[in-house]
């Protein structure tokens, strides 16, 4: 017997740590997944916010390169650094198509568009309102299909919250507690 029990013993204690381990895994895993992502941030999703804020300036009378020498006052906490160069640059004479040209290349190939009209309205001088409330227009609507996609995402990111924490608990609390009934009624029955 003794021999028995020390094979159930073991092979208990092996799966004990091959959970374990499991579980450390999964959390390393998804602890570098989140640092991964809140590392690089994401300024595409400012666009929608950065364009109407421009539309109301050059609106207002403002010139592609003073409106965004301003857009800083009303730039989000992530944007603001790189406004706040552009504003400081484009006071110390620098020529607004270098400017924004930088700009572009910190912020990434969401705002590509966004620079290319601003560098071109400055070149040609041609009014770009128009293309500004088209491209304002574009950027609603993809940033409402990025937000579809969070939502249909959500049920799968909660599929594991749901199964480790939320089930195990409705199991002990509805389960658990009829179970241990129906044993102590059958076993008072047989004693």
């Amino acid at each position: 017997m003794d021999a028995c029990n020390y094979h159930t013993e073991r092979c208990r204690v092996s799966r004990v740590m091959t959970s374990i381990f499991i579980l450390i895994v999964i959390g390393v895993v998804l602890y570098r997944r989140k640092t991964r992502s809140t590392s690089q941030p994401n300024f595409g999703v400012y666009i929608p916010e950065i364009i109407d804020v421009l539309l109301v300036l050059i609106r207002a009378g403002q010139s592609p390169a003073s409106a965004m020498a301003q857009l800083h006052y009303w730039a989000p906490d992530n944007l603001y650094k790189h406004l706040i160069q552009v504003h400081t640059r484009l006071l110390q004479g620098e020529r607004f198509n270098d400017v924004i040209k930088t700009l572009r290349d910190d912020l990434g190939s969401s705002f590509y568009p966004l620079c290319d009209i601003l560098v071109s309205a400055d070149r040609d001088g041609l009014p770009i309102t128009s293309v500004l409330d088209q491209l304002a227009y574009h950027a609603h609507i993809e940033r409402r299909r990025l937000q579809d996609i969070s939502a249909r995402q959500l049920p799968v990111r909660l599929l594991l919250p749901l199964t480790c924490c939320i089930l195990p608990s409705f199991v002990l609390l509805a389960m658990v507690p009829l179970v241990v009934n129906s044993l102590s009624a059958v076993s008072a029955q047989l004693f």
